[in-house]
């Protein structure tokens, strides 16, 4: 509608329209879009929606229509959540500074359009937590505020916007104290005529009278004020009474005479409560008779309650009744305690000890040592001829008993094995290989010494170790080259080691220098024979070769081991292995492998006779290398 319109006025023109204010003799257009509202200059009025205005000013003598073409546009919605992750709880956000956590409304003016109303969720991120879980009575402070009902609590403190922030947490759990209105039963079920409550012990004076005190809940320990009744007491209180007497006690409970031993009670029904009187009693006797038969003679010692007397105690060695001992004294004893005096009788059969013979004569030779349990073990190490007399001492049995011994005692003997090895050895009486210096000890079952006893073996090893050297020289001739081959031996020895250097199997060495030369009209086997100051020694074979068919540019790391070999021969390489060549001494190839692509390999030389062969070896690049290797069966 509003497009039709501004076409008629546009017509009525008759001319086209542009864009803003344009006067064409008596209309003036404005075309404008804003935002929310717009107040039109012509005439003074507000609009706030899409319209069309036609407006002529009254008294205007120029016939002049003003025209307003409004388009407007609504401000747009939107939310946006902000996370602050510095632990600084400051979040700077459209040009603001926010400290709190929230959701609030504010304005972005974009760079074209109206402007937006956003809904801004602020979330801030706590440099540091507290975390605590409490139960408290009726009500807790919380950071100035005060709680009375359980949850979880959060305080985060931000002081100022550049400070880092702490949020404190707690889990509470609120316990509310409680007036127990009701009587709370309390009987007697111990016995005593009493009972406990609180703290405080109640007789049966105190039946059915109502008594309040401080106790705790069960959950939180919150203090309750409660009440108590008690009912009735049903159980029964007990009265001991311990006493040691002399002859005879008499007990004024029940006003008895008691001349023996023992526990007596007395129930007294008389009070609300039934109580029992208990006697536990000793009676010490004025007069005791002890019978005794010992063996030899006898001290007679009174009861550890004893206390004073003239003697307290006795020595004999005759059979008799006794009442005094041998100075004439009266047996008798004061009690620690009770001060009673008891007179003592000893009736006192002394036995005669009787002499009893082993019934055999112990005549043995042993090695080492010979034990004998004879009432007590008896070890001997060395040879003896003794009788050995066991006493026996009870009141039923009086004697000894003899023994002789006749003993041998012989003595194994012990054989030392001094040895010394170069690298290991294996002892024959252990069957085990030793790789260090040690000592060894073991019975030697099978060797006996002259005297019939088992020897001991003392291995006494001192192990040396071979030296670890190496050829390193140029051995590989070209048929243009010099016809002198160099030779190194290279240990770690400080020139403790010495050094035979043969060639092509001669019994006697060409030098024994540690860097040798060597002239060569073909290939030449040369053995390096290195001793140590120990008298270990180490054999290395190389063969020095003139040309053999294969190029021997040599540029590859390669291991060989053991060398020499009786049967497996192992190869390695850092740079890999390709294709392995072997060649003997005539240049003919003897063993050869195309199918490794790995780093090490493992070489089967079954089929090889013993000898010296040159390797050629190649990598995957085509690197070559060759080495010179001993095959010894």
């Amino acid at each position: 509608m509003k497009k039709a319109l501004l076409s008629l006025l546009l017509a009525i023109a008759c001319m086209p329209m542009a864009i803003g204010q344009n006067k064409s003799g008596q209309l003036v257009t404005t075309d404008t879009t804003v935002c929310s509202k717009f107040l039109w200059t012509v005439d003074s009025v507000e609009y706030t929606n899409d319209t069309v205005v036609l407006y002529q000013k009254p008294g205007d003598t120029t016939n002049t229509t003003y025209v307003l073409n409004l388009t407007m546009l609504d401000r747009n919605y939107d939310t946006v959540n902000v996370r602050e992750i510095s632990g600084n709880c400051v979040v700077f956000w459209n040009h603001k500074t926010w400290t709190e956590e929230g959701t609030f409304l504010d304005t972005i003016t974009p760079a074209r359009g109206c402007d937006t109303i956003v809904r801004v969720n602020i979330t801030l991120n706590n440099a540091d937590t507290t975390h605590e879980t409490v139960t408290a009575c009726d009500r807790y402070i919380f950071h100035g505020d005060t709680l009375t009902t359980s949850g979880t609590y959060t305080h985060v403190d931000t002081a100022t916007a550049t400070t880092d922030c702490h949020a404190y947490v707690v889990d509470l759990t609120i316990v509310n104290s409680f007036l127990d209105t009701a009587n709370t039963v309390v009987r007697d079920i111990e016995g005593g005529c009493r009972v406990q409550w609180l703290g405080t012990t109640y007789t049966f004076g105190d039946t059915n009278e109502v008594f309040y005190g401080i106790g705790t809940t069960t959950v939180g320990g919150c203090d309750s004020l409660m009440a108590i009744r008690i009912t009735s007491f049903t159980g029964v209180q007990h009265d001991t009474s311990f006493v040691e007497s002399c002859g005879l006690y008499r007990w004024t409970v029940n006003n008895i005479a008691y001349t023996e031993d023992g526990v007596y009670t007395v129930t007294d029904t008389t009070s609300t409560c039934i109580e029992n009187r208990h006697l536990a009693l000793t009676i010490v006797d004025n007069h005791d008779t002890v019978t005794v038969t010992a063996c030899e003679d006898y001290t007679y010692s009174f009861d550890a309650r004893s206390g004073s007397g003239p003697r307290d105690h006795g020595y004999y060695n005759a059979s008799g009744i006794y009442d005094t001992d041998e100075n004439g004294d009266t047996l008798y004893s004061t009690h620690f305690y009770t001060g009673c005096k008891t007179y003592h009788t000893l009736d006192l059969t002394i036995l005669t000890p009787e002499h009893r013979e082993h019934p055999e004569v112990i005549d043995t030779t042993v090695c080492d040592a010979f034990v004998l349990s004879f009432g007590t073990a008896h070890t001997f190490t060395e040879s003896v001829d003794t009788t050995l007399i066991r006493s026996l001492r009870t009141q039923k049995n009086c004697y000894d008993t003899i023994v002789h011994l006749d003993i041998t005692v012989k003595h194994k003997s012990y054989k030392d094995y001094n040895i010394t090895a170069c690298d290991s050895y294996l002892w024959p009486f252990t069957n085990e290989t030793y790789t260090t210096t040690t000592t060894q000890t073991i019975t030697l079952d099978s060797i006996q010494n002259a005297e019939g006893c088992d020897s001991i073996g003392r291995l006494n090893l001192t192990i040396n170790y071979t030296p670890e050297v190496t050829i390193e020289g140029n051995w590989h001739l070209n048929p243009d080259s010099t016809n002198i081959a160099t030779l190194s031996a290279v240990d770690n020895a400080a020139d403790h080691n010495t050094y035979k250097w043969f060639k092509n199997n001669e019994s006697t060495p060409f030098s024994t220098a540690k860097d040798v030369t060597l002239t060569i009209n073909g290939n030449t086997d040369v053995h390096l024979e290195t001793t140590s100051n120990k008298g270990c020694t180490a054999n290395n074979w190389i063969t020095v070769t003139c040309h053999v068919g294969i190029d021997e540019v040599e540029t590859l790391n390669v291991n060989l081991y053991p060398n020499p070999a009786s049967r497996y021969l192992n190869v390695e390489s850092s740079e890999g292995l390709s294709q392995i060549v072997i060649y003997n001494t005539l240049g003919q190839q003897v063993i050869v492998r195309n199918d490794i692509n790995a780093a090490a390999t493992q070489l089967d030389l079954g089929a090889l006779a013993t000898g010296h062969y040159t390797m050629q070896i190649l990598t995957g690049n085509g690197t070559k290398a060759t080495r010179t290797f001993i095959v010894n069966k």
